[in-house]
């Protein structure tokens, strides 16, 4: 037959093999490896095409049930008309066109011409890279946890500063065509102080009302260095008593020294259904730090306080009837006017407030734009947190300060909050006080307790017995009218009535939480009706 192609003596010897008389586009030796399109061997093609990419080094990548590769993403603003913009790092699908690309450039692809009866060079077949695509948990590329721009430091503390792939922390490196200076393996506490005091010198021009807040914005930049590395980070809010404070500046300056660029900025979801496919976009891309942007209505969410705690966040992919896992190695940022944090999120979250005491904010001058100057300056800042954070890691053990515990967030306290307490600056963590104090689901909860407690002591009712006392009309006034709008409160229905299911449910969902010595707990049953009483005080 002598129209078929002619078989190799070893199956798959000649796909590999060089040949110096094979030439390229350009006229030089073609050294890639060959493969042959035979029908019968598309498993070992496909092997073969992922041999080629590894060893072509195709910076193809795999991030759970997807091929990813890291792109440039330039800043498009104005303010870098003069220059060349700095470059922002994002990681993206790899598609089958892109992946036929890159499989043609990694290996000499061939399929034989019956006419001629010859090898004649050919793209990689579509047939190879669907199939490829499909090999989700067969794959030999190596994984990706995050791509950053700025040197960073390891989980073990270790300084990871040579760009390219890190394999001990799944991580790609490019600076972007940014240099930075070596990062002090050593420093001594007393560089540290140094190079905290630089920090301070950049954010000197924000009003931050209390050194507390102060401490807050330092511990949210230093968090964005490192924020691949921790397995969580408390969310940082950013509030002010009115617009043109400063708050939004604040936010891309911090995202800045992370990524080079300006925070990407989101609306705050109305539903937690449109929330956790926000987040699985936005955390599937890999921005450094993300900024939800004029929050007017208390911050809440399950679908954030899974992100901020969890080292993966699990949703559906938009568009596509598959499930996708990412990691959560991202800051959230929050601003807002007079911003209100709510329910469970107000325990993971740092506030930090800024309070220019103008009038109008907006019309203060300058002596130049500071995210154009925190850009230019970018270089020795990173250096200079990075440095904070290394020397205290190698500080003696007995010259750390005791700090109260952060639930969830120790490895975050350890590397950010500790050094900065160590180094003369208030605890970031007092912020949590203020949060606390200003929860709206707190203080509903308190008005509760004191109404049920001023009409029922502590005996136990069930809810149906609860809305009939506070519903009494001999209750005009006093006890029973305080019971009746702190149930109006937290379970009123259009009709502004109260709804038994609604406070059934609310207080299922606070039973446990104590509020000044006091909480609702289950009671047994009357007539297989849960009862609830009110304990402590």
């Amino acid at each position: 037959m002598p129209n078929a192609p002619p078989s190799d003596p070893v199956p798959g010897a000649a796909a590999f093999a060089e040949s110096n008389d094979r030439r390229d586009a350009s006229g030089a030796p073609d050294t890639r490896p060959v493969i042959r399109c035979v029908e019968g061997q598309m498993p070992a093609q496909v092997d073969e095409a992922e041999q080629a990419l590894l060893e072509a080094g195709a910076r193809i990548f795999q991030r759970d049930s997807m091929l990813v590769r890291v792109v440039r993403r330039e800043s498009m603003s104005v303010r870098h008309y003069t220059r060349r913009p700095p470059g922002g790092l994002s990681i993206v699908m790899v598609d089958k066109p892109y992946l036929l690309e890159a499989m043609t450039r990694a290996a000499r692809w061939e399929r034989y011409d019956k006419r001629s009866e010859k090898w004649r060079v050919c793209n990689a077949p579509d047939h190879i890279a669907v199939s490829y695509l499909s090999r989700m948990g067969e794959w030999r590329l190596p994984r990706l946890m995050a791509a950053i721009s700025a040197p960073t430091l390891r989980p073990d503390g270790s300084i990871l500063q040579t760009p390219g792939y890190d394999e001990a922390t799944a991580t790609w490196y490019d600076p972007c065509g940014v240099e930075y200076a070596p990062v002090p393996e050593a420093p001594t506490m007393a560089q540290a102080s140094d190079a905290l005091d630089e920090l301070l010198w950049a954010f000197r021009t924000f009003p931050f009302r209390e050194d507390c807040d102060r401490s807050v914005a330092l511990a949210l930049a230093l968090t964005a260095l490192v924020r691949r590395s921790l397995p969580a980070a408390p969310m940082g809010a950013i509030s002010a008593p009115l617009r043109g404070s400063g708050k939004t500046l604040l936010a891309d300056c911090i995202a800045i020294l992370a990524a080079g660029v300006s925070a990407s900025a989101m609306q705050y979801p109305e539903s937690d259904e449109e929330a956790a496919k926000t987040a699985l976009a936005v955390l599937a891309e890999g921005d450094s730090v993300v900024l939800i942007d004029n929050v007017e209505r208390p911050l809440q969410g399950e679908w954030l306080c899974t992100v901020l705690t969890s080292e993966t966040f699990r949703g559906r992919v938009l568009g596509l009837s598959k499930m996708l896992s990412v990691p959560t190695s991202t800051l959230f940022l929050a601003t807002g006017n007079h911003l209100v944090v709510s329910g469970d999120l107000s325990t993971r979250t740092l506030l930090c407030f800024i309070d220019p005491h103008l009038e109008k904010p907006e019309e203060r001058e300058f002596d130049g734009d500071l995210r154009v100057w925190f850009t230019q300056h970018r270089p020795r800042l990173v250096v200079a947190g990075l440095t904070v954070m290394r020397a205290c890691i190698l500080c003696d053990l007995r010259q750390r300060s005791a700090l109260k515990p952060f639930g969830r967030f120790e490895a975050w306290s350890d590397l950010v909050r500790r050094p900065l307490v160590l180094l003369g600056q208030e605890d970031p963590c007092k912020s949590l006080h203020v949060l606390e104090r200003d929860d709206p689901q707190r203080i509903e909860l308190l008005q509760m307790m004191q109404a049920w407690g001023a009409v029922f002591g502590n005996e136990s009712k069930t809810a149906r017995e609860a809305v009939a006392e506070a519903t009494d009309e001999t209750y005009v006034s006093g006890k029973g009218k305080a019971l009746r709008d702190a149930m109006e409160a937290v379970a009123a229905d259009r009709a502004g009535q109260i709804n038994l299911k609604r406070l059934g449910k609310w207080l299922s969902r606070n039973a446990g939480r104590i509020c000044d010595g006091r909480e609702f707990i289950k009671a047994g049953e009357r007539d297989h009706v849960l009862m609830w009483k009110l304990t402590g005080g």
